[in-house]
């Protein structure tokens, strides 16, 4: 084959390939074209197949924002509850608070009565009484509202009858002209805290009674026979019938000290009686506390004066005038570091702190110090509040105390006109109650200025008189010129505490 032969079949095998090409391409499009429309025709029929349940998925698409909403129909609206449903709801609400209306008040009534309790454990018996006095009054007005149920029944007369028998014992409740017996006051049944309380007091009562209507039946002692010897010859008159007289003995001995203390022929039986009492298993400090201390005065002696005002303190955590005397009887027994070292301690009770400036004030002008006394008294009196001004309308007895000690150094310091007139502003209007030497001690200013017979004097002996209180002679000894201010107040005992 030449060289041209080969040219022309190249050129030949070329140009076929160029034209089955395009063939190729359209035969694949063809292919492809009917594949699509077969996908197609396989979509709709299953879009025609498939259930009407899957239409939420398109309603979710139309609920997007932006997109417009067909317009709906308006909601029903929600009816509420009709007028005899709140009626009933209303009356269902009432009747849950009458029912929890005396749990609520008697939570109310708790609040008195434990704080009360708490007191009594504390020997705070002058706190425990006002929380009951509160409990009373909270009783009091519950009862004006004319609810059934809200009363705390008769707890604060139970409470108030243990009360004074562990401060005064229950010879005082006996004679108390308030306090009816306990059987009287609790007719249907005695609380379980008061039985050994009542059979001490109607064992006492029977005593007293039987001592009282023989006494009256008899009349008048024999002739020659001294009246403390026929008071105890009636007394033991009425042992002899007693059928428990051994169980009672105590009784006995407790009111024979009562009628004839204050005979002086007596003195040594009852100094004896005294022993004996505090000596026996059964002895109570009502039996023979009030005479240990008379006669220890009596005899001047300030040790046992200490030692018995120091234990009537612990008796009763809230007896300020035992914590004062105490101090007193200390300086005088002891000397003044002791004195101002009980002070301090008492000092440190916040409610006994201002009777303990009180009696470091005693201290002050028994030495001289005049004006010391005077500006101790003065930092109690600047924050005293008269007893009317106060919530309770008690009184502040260490302020009515203060102003008698700073009046007591005024008229040391010869300043009397200055101390009646504190004394009579105070007694114009109180701080509170006080002891009996703040009226003695404004009389003794009266008798210094030269009134001793006057009006405000005569009037204020007659008061004193009334309330069974003599005037003591050292103070119309004292207007009469026979003593000083100075033996009065700084020697001795002292003043005119009794």
């Amino acid at each position: 084959m030449d060289f041209s032969l080969q040219y022309l079949m190249l050129f030949s095998i070329i140009g076929k390939t160029e034209t089955e090409v395009p063939r190729l391409d359209e035969l694949e499009r063809e292919e492809i074209e009917e594949t699509v429309e077969e996908e197609q025709l396989e979509e709709e029929q299953l879009a025609e197949e498939q259930p009407e349940e899957e239409e939420p998925e398109e309603e979710q698409i139309e609920e997007l924002p932006g997109e417009e909403q067909p317009p709906e129909k308006p909601a029903k609206p929600i009816k509420g509850p009709r007028f005899l449903a709140w009626s009933v709801a209303v009356l269902l609400m009432l009747f849950g608070l009458v029912l929890a209306l005396p749990a609520l008040w008697n939570l109310v009534l708790s609040i008195p009565a434990l704080s009360g309790l708490a007191s009594e454990a504390a020997r705070k018996y002058d706190s425990a009484a006002e929380a009951y006095e509160l409990l009373y009054s909270t009783d009091m007005t519950a009862q004006g509202w004319g609810v059934p149920g809200l009363t705390s029944g008769k707890f604060y007369y139970e409470r108030m009858y243990v009360v004074t028998d562990k401060r005064e014992g229950p010879l005082a409740i006996v004679q108390s002209q308030t306090m009816p017996p306990i059987s009287d006051a609790f007719p249907e049944r005695v609380p379980r805290s008061l039985r050994k309380i009542a059979a001490r007091c109607e064992a006492l009562s029977g005593i007293v009674d039987a001592f009282y209507e023989l006494l009256s039946g008899q009349g008048q002692p024999a002739e020659g026979q001294g009246e403390s010897e026929w008071l105890l010859g009636v007394l033991e008159t009425v042992r002899g019938a007693d059928g428990q007289a051994d169980a009672h003995g105590l009784y006995y001995e407790a009111i024979a000290l009562m009628h004839t203390a204050g005979d002086s022929e007596q003195k040594q039986a009852n100094l004896a009686r005294i022993e004996a009492l505090k000596k026996h298993p059964a002895g109570e400090f009502w039996m023979y506390g009030d005479y240990e201390l008379y006669y220890a005065l009596q005899d001047e002696d300030y040790a046992a004066l200490a030692a018995a005002f120091g234990a009537r303190a612990k008796r009763d955590r809230e007896d300020f005038a035992s914590m004062q005397r105490r101090v007193k009887a200390l300086y005088l027994s002891a000397g003044e570091t002791e004195a101002l070292a009980a002070a301090k301690k008492y000092a440190r009770r916040p409610a006994a702190r201002n009777i303990a400036q009180v009696a470091k004030a005693e201290v002050c002008y028994r030495q001289g110090r005049c004006e010391d006394a005077i500006a101790l008294c003065d930092g109690i009196l600047e924050k005293a509040v008269p007893a009317a001004e106060t919530a309770d309308g008690k009184g502040d007895f260490a302020a009515m105390e203060a102003a008698t000690v700073k009046a007591t150094a005024l008229l040391l310091q010869g300043r009397p006109g200055e101390a009646v007139e504190l004394l009579e502003a105070v007694q114009e209007n109180p701080y509170g109650g006080a002891s009996v030497s703040f009226p003695y001690t404004l009389l003794a200013a009266y008798a210094v200025q030269g009134e001793w017979e006057g009006e405000a004097a005569q009037q204020l002996a007659m008061m004193l008189s009334y309330y069974g209180y003599d005037v003591p002679e050292s103070i119309a000894d004292l207007g009469e010129g026979k003593t000083t201010v100075e033996k009065i107040f700084t020697e001795g005992w002292g003043g005119f505490d009794v």
